[in-house]
């Protein structure tokens, strides 16, 4: 049984929350970021308003910005695996770069999470954009996006295999023969490749969900391929419902081309989401953040360095410069920034207005519990999103506010669930 909702929902697990100036609130814990109790009580929350999984992005270096906000720290399985035996239903997704690792390693962590979550792992697929990252793992420098592409995929191919490698029926128990396991039913992989040779089989009997929820973040041509052949989930930065359509149609055909039936790729864009119990709340809280934070500068800087371009070049009072268009990429994540130039194309829009309205690439969504909930069943009805991962610009103060707000409003339209269903799997949850 399962009660896969019309619009599920993750929560990206963010350090202290989008807004550079979350940790600054009076009521904020500086200290949260690496706090067992702080991660513990988002995914409390998550469980509290029946939502899907918990989402947690990282990076493999001390991140510049560690000078101003929290940032990533602890590492993403680590803590998912206290947080399994902190919940029962909620699903936990890490992200482990393909480019930074091994496969044996990680398909030994996924499945490992998988059982002691009965079931609720899932596996963000990154090839890591950060060079500092690189040379934290004994490279000079990251290979090339093409090469960490095709990486990935073998990659993958490989991690399935190892999941796969134990049969149905290996887990003999059987005490009058004195067999524990059948090893007639586990069986090596021997994978020969450009990147991996791998024998296997794992040493991990096959995770509870058979393949634990794969998802991929990539936005750039490779990275499209790279989902639509290997994803389950793809979290996407869209700040638009036309070019979202056309993100996820794009996907499914991709997906078709590859050979598998285009239902089985599903798109979450990201968003993130500041709701009050009046729209006028909401804005007072966004308000009190930009306050905290000052000058606009900072954040000016950070789009910059975002999209590649220098600080010196942009004005808050006028768009975007037409060369930002044509300025080659530094490599960073593509999607992220095609999402930022995407939100130029309506005529008129400012760098001041982006500032105020977009999170770096992701959309923001500032409203009351109706018109936050108009807003996602929007696009999910216009075929722009089959869910979310949400964001919020303080945590856990956000999340709370969706959970008691928001999540009521859903669940009276019928979009999400009002209670989990005995023995599911994220997999069966998502997926099917």
């Amino acid at each position: 049984m399962t009660t896969r909702s019309r619009l599920p929902l993750i929560v990206n697990m963010q350090p202290s929350g989008v807004h550079a100036g979350a940790w600054l609130l009076p009521d904020a814990d500086p200290r949260a970021f690496i706090s067992l109790d702080y991660h513990r009580e988002l995914a409390e929350l998550a469980e509290r308003g029946r939502l899907d999984a918990v989402f947690f992005a990282d990076f493999a270096a001390l991140q510049p910005e560690t000078g101003r906000q929290p940032r990533w720290t602890f590492d993403p399985v680590v803590t998912l695996s206290a947080l399994a035996a902190a919940t029962q239903h909620i699903g936990l997704v890490a992200s482990i770069s393909t480019t930074l690792s091994e496969p044996y390693a990680v398909a030994r962590t996924t499945a490992s999470l998988d059982h002691v979550s009965g079931g609720r792992a899932g596996w963000n697929v990154v090839t890591s954009f950060d060079p500092n990252s690189a040379r934290n793992h004994g490279l000079t420098d990251l290979p090339d996006k093409d090469a960490r592409y095709r990486r990935a995929e073998e990659f993958v191919d490989v991690v399935g295999a190892l999941w796969g490698s134990w049969k149905d029926g290996s887990l003999a128990f059987d005490r009058a023969t004195r067999t524990f396991v059948d090893l007639d039913q586990v069986h090596a992989i021997d994978h020969s490749g450009e990147f991996f040779s791998v024998a296997g089989p794992l040493q991990v009997p096959a995770p509870p969900q058979g393949r634990p929820v794969v998802f991929q973040a990539g936005g750039s041509d490779a990275g499209r391929d790279l989902a639509a052949r290997t994803a389950d989930a793809v979290f996407a930065a869209q700040l638009t419902v036309a070019s979202a359509r056309d993100y996820r149609d794009d996907l499914r055909l991709r997906a078709e081309k590859a050979g598998r039936d285009p239902d089985e790729v599903k798109l979450f864009p990201g968003v993130t989401v500041t709701v009050g119990r009046s729209r006028d709340e909401a804005l007072a809280r966004r308000a009190e953040l930009n306050d905290l934070v000052g000058s606009p500068d900072a954040r000016l800087a950070g789009l910059a360095h975002f999209i590649g371009v220098d600080p010196a070049i942009l004005d808050l009072d006028e768009p975007l410069p037409d060369s930002v268009r044509t300025t080659p990429s530094t490599g960073g994540a593509e999607g992220f920034r095609q999402s930022v130039l995407a939100f130029f194309d309506e005529p008129g829009r400012t760098i001041g207005d982006f500032l105020r309205e977009g999170s770096l690439g992701h959309r923001t969504l500032v409203g009351d519990p109706v018109s936050v909930a108009d807003d996602l069943e929007q696009w999910l009805d216009e075929g722009a999103a089959d869910g979310f991962v949400l964001m919020f610009e303080a945590q856990p103060r956000g999340l709370r506010d969706f959970v008691d707000l928001v999540v009521p409003e859903l669940q009276r339209r019928g979009l999400t669930r009002t209670a989990y269903a005995p023995g599911e799997t994220l997999r069966s949850r998502l997926v099917g």
